[in-house]
């Protein structure tokens, strides 16, 4: 059976090395310039087709992948004058690993099964090392017939958790985020208070990453300062999760109090 081709939008810190794994699997992608054509340059040598625009990307794969920033720049790539979903075959199938809203996804799964086209949210989780070394935490919502006929191109990247129907994908991520951004708040507030008693910072820390409040926040902190909160998880994700909560009348009062006081 012959591998489906890959289409492949988004060349960023993640993206690029991501798409690297996809390669390096002996499948066919196809990509176009997004914000930065430097990756589309270095991907080139390793086998990336180059096309003009998502269009034509589109008009290519069997798969496609996203991996940009958000909501608006998902539908530059798929509704926009040059998107691919116009040109996308009916069978084939999208899969958004941007974080975004899980309603955004669901939307889009309904528009896009109107013409055939199956979609799934993917988010990712395990940061720009994950993808470097292809062990990210892929998140995935949607259909099982249609994860497992993508799986062998998710699985180059990381390990495929299902999460649900479409949309679960993102709840998932948006969730992890949240529960991150609580657990860096909290180290900040008791580091401050350990130190006014007097204890050192270097103690302090050696010992909580030996005992149960240890976490993968408290053995990485400080988080590298490019991806502190609230830009580690960025604004956009938090506020997110805060909507998914409302939608479902759901109280949020500690990440709440995160969000306002922006630590």
């Amino acid at each position: 059976m012959s591998k489906p081709s890959v289409g492949f939008i988004g060349f960023g810190a993640m993206g690029e090395p991501m798409c690297g794994h996809i390669l390096s699997a002996g499948f066919s992608v196809f990509g176009c310039a997004n914000r930065n054509r430097e990756p589309i340059d270095r991907l080139k040598s390793d086998g990336l087709i180059e096309k003009a625009s998502p269009f034509e990307v589109g008009a290519e794969c069997d798969i496609l992948l996203t991996v940009v920033w958000d909501e608006s720049q998902n539908d530059v790539v798929l509704r926009g004058e040059t998107g691919a979903l116009s040109t996308l075959k009916p069978g084939s199938t999208i899969i958004v690993m941007s974080t975004i809203s899980p309603d955004y996804c669901v939307a889009l799964a309904q528009e896009a099964k109107e013409i055939g086209i199956n979609v799934l949210d993917c988010p990712i989780s395990g940061m720009v090392a994950g993808a470097k070394a292809g062990t990210l935490s892929l998140m995935v919502g949607g259909d099982e017939s249609v994860i497992e006929r993508c799986r062998p191109v998710l699985e180059t990247m990381g390990t495929v958790m299902h999460c649900g129907g479409i949309g679960t994908g993102q709840a998932v991520k948006l969730g992890n985020n949240a529960i991150v951004l609580g657990c860096y708040s909290l180290i900040q507030e008791v580091r401050d208070t350990v130190a006014a008693a007097g204890v050192d910072l270097e103690t302090f820390m050696s010992i909580l990453n030996n005992s149960t409040g240890r976490s993968f926040v408290s053995e990485n902190f400080p988080m590298p300062q490019s991806r502190q909160p609230l830009r580690t998880m960025p604004e956009k994700d938090i506020s997110r999760c805060l909507g998914v909560a409302k939608t479902h009348n759901v109280s949020m009062p500690m990440l709440t109090a995160c969000y306002e006081s922006g630590t």
